[in-house]
């Protein structure tokens, strides 16, 4: 066929679905920037699946931390964003309408559908882990991402068929694509896309998931064409497509992460491991069934994965070796300046300085009592996003939370995840909104018997706890600087 009759077909064929309603209606409203967050609940209310999967979003990990659970689809609404929003109901509004092309007895729509989720999946948990701030857009850029591969076999099925004939291990896919259909799938999605009024930026990630014209190492325009191209790759390690044969190589997959993403290789093959596991848990929602999973997944166990195993655990064996002595040889000079320093500020200074340079944290932060001791105050501090937290981060004495805590009980607190039920009851609000972070430990500096501050540690990352390792690296310094605050004359 050629591409201008393919490309009219696409756009103007009436044997195509529409939009659900309900993903018109929230289009518009949240459109109009004089619409109100109850103005799209009473849209979305209408729907229970769409509701209870906006609950689901508002409490998720992502979210979570900084607020209490989430019981009302306004509230949801108003912490998720209008954007974040449409994103959950167009996903889920174009699975219901794609889910109904099945008329091709040569497509495999079972293994279409789980290779679309877990692509999915992977991109929320990439763009979770490099803090992209709209999740839910990358889960529905993965979730659709081939539509056109689905519309190919749905409007073409004789050309389909050939296509299935003709492809085979060593042929590029693409290029075959467009020889059969006169488009590539990626083509074929741009246009579809564009009748259904996708966002413009689900329509790039669409149309450039393979990155075509790009150099390895040149990043695209939007974040998001990365995301879904790297989730894309990961979910084909996981899970067999019936397309491409072939199991990408995980090495240059894991390079891919890293050039376009910044990820490391530990962090990305964590999300790797558990691609499966989350995936698992959300094939109900889907139409999948648990034996339509394991017909395709590929178990890791496998020598695909060895390489990354044996290398992480030298690597970390390295890594920690380089990290302990980097911290002892500065642990060095903090005990010889601490001998040369007569002032308190001085001292407390280069406590943090110090810490910040051995350890590897994003921030750390000093809290000691203000002027009148009935609040505490962050007023040393270095790493990510300090500045507008210097002298004006201020905590209640009389609050209940963990710096507080830890500043009257003389505790070490370490919590490794604020989401957790573990620790809700040790984390306030105030502190989360504050820290933009629910992992951090703190160390109280006490001198004399007199608690003088706390020092507060954090990755600047939810799901990166701090290690006791490192923790117990803190108390350390947190130790000598107690020392030298002792020899001070009074």
């Amino acid at each position: 066929m050629q591409r201008d009759k393919l490309r009219s077909l696409v756009e103007t064929s009436e044997d195509l679905p529409v939009m659900p309603q309900i993903w018109l209606r929230v289009c518009k409203i949240t459109e109009d920037h004089r619409a109100s967050a109850n103005d799209v609940a009473e849209v979305i209310l209408k729907d229970q699946a769409m509701t209870a999967r906006v609950l689901k979003a508002a409490n998720s990990a992502h979210y979570a931390g900084y607020h209490q659970k989430i019981t009302t689809i306004t509230n949801a609404i108003v912490l998720l964003g209008f954007k974040e929003v449409r994103n959950i109901v167009l996903g889920y509004a174009a699975f219901n309408m794609l889910s109904r092309l099945k008329k091709n007895p040569h497509f495999d729509f079972r293994n279409f559908w789980i290779h679309s989720l877990a692509t999915a999946v992977g991109a929320m948990m990439l763009a979770e882990s490099i803090e992209y701030e709209l999740p839910e857009e990358a889960f529905v850029g993965g979730l659709l991402h081939d539509v056109g591969k689905l519309l190919a076999a749905y409007l073409l099925p004789r050309e389909y068929q050939n296509f299935i004939k003709s492809a085979d291990d060593d042929v590029n896919l693409l290029s075959l694509e467009r020889k059969v259909f006169g488009a590539n799938h990626q083509e074929i999605g741009e246009w579809a896309s564009k009748r259904w009024s996708f966002p413009e930026v689900l329509v790039h990630a669409i149309a450039r998931h393979h990155r075509l014209g790009l150099k390895e190492k040149e990043k695209s325009p939007h974040p998001l064409i990365d995301i879904v191209a790297v989730a894309d790759s990961m979910a084909k390690i996981i899970f067999r497509t019936t397309s491409e044969k072939r199991r990408p190589d995980v090495k240059a997959v894991n390079r891919q992460a890293q050039l376009l993403l910044d990820l490391s290789r530990e962090r990305w093959a964590l999300i790797l491991r558990n691609l499966a596991t989350k995936v698992r848990g959300l094939i109900s929602e889907f139409n999948l069934k648990q034996e339509d999973l394991e017909a395709y997944t590929e178990f890791l166990e496998d020598s695909h994965l060895e390489h990354l195993r044996t290398e992480r655990f030298y690597e970390q064996i390295n890594r920690e070796l380089t990290e302990k002595v980097k911290e002892l040889n500065m642990l060095n000079q903090f005990s010889t300046a601490l001998l040369q320093t007569t002032k308190r500020e001085d001292i407390l200074n280069l406590l943090m300085e110090s810490i910040y340079r051995a350890i590897n944290f994003s921030r750390v932060l000093l809290f000691v009592p203000g002027k009148h001791k009935r609040r505490l105050e962050a007023r040393w501090g270095f790493g990510a996003d300090v500045q507008h937290l210097i002298n004006k981060a201020k905590l209640d004495i009389n609050d209940k939370g963990a710096i507080v805590g830890s500043f009257t009980e003389r505790k070490i607190i370490n919590i490794l995840n604020a989401a957790s039920n573990l620790y809700a009851d040790q984390v306030s609000r105030k502190e989360l909104e504050l820290l933009q972070c629910a992992s951090f430990a703190c160390v109280p500096l006490v001198v004399n018997e007199t608690t003088e501050g706390v020092v507060v540690v954090d990755n600047h990352i939810s799901s990166e706890p701090v290690p006791d390792l490192r923790l117990n690296s803190v108390v350390t310094f947190v130790n000598q600087a107690s020392l030298g605050l002792q020899r001070l004359p009074s």
